[in-house]
């Protein structure tokens, strides 16, 4: 039993020896005691310091932590590289694509009619005078969906 006693006081000395504040250590012992005001500034000083401190070296420790964000893309490429080389790939044929022509929609002759047709219904409902044969379209290409988009 006197060794178990001895064991835990020992233990809670080197727990209190790593984790003590002096600060605190000596609010303890001069809370009893009348401070002037300049010993009671000195320590909203010590305690300002401190939090000061701490604070700028955590925020420095953050920022290394961010620093080495750069590297884990560099390892997991390194991982991925070395799992592709453990494992070759079988030798598959690759298809070749095959290029779509692209059609030539200026002898179509109803797409003529509607989009004329169109154009005509527009210039009349804003009160342009528009004669009949007055309209002549020359080409019709496809536009791709990206210029839509962007309208």
């Amino acid at each position: 039993m006197k060794n178990i006693k001895k064991i835990a006081a020992f233990a809670g000395g080197i727990f209190g020896v790593l984790f003590a504040n002096p600060f605190v250590a000596m609010a303890a012992t001069e809370a009893t005691q009348k401070k002037s005001l300049g010993e009671r500034m000195m320590t909203a000083l010590l305690n300002t310091v401190m939090g000061i401190l701490i604070v700028f070296i955590v925020l420095l420790l953050i920022a290394w932590i961010i620093s080495l964000f750069k590297y884990i893309n560099k390892f997991e490429a390194n991982q991925a590289a070395k799992k592709a080389a453990q494992a070759p790939m079988p030798a598959v044929p690759v298809p070749v694509p095959t290029v779509e022509e692209e059609e030539d929609l200026s002898d179509d002759l109803e797409l003529v009619a509607v989009v004329t047709a169109a154009i005509h219904a527009y210039e009349e409902a804003e009160g342009i005078e528009v004669p009949a044969d007055g309209l002549v379209i020359r080409s019709i290409r496809k536009v791709g969906k990206a210029n839509w988009r962007n309208a």
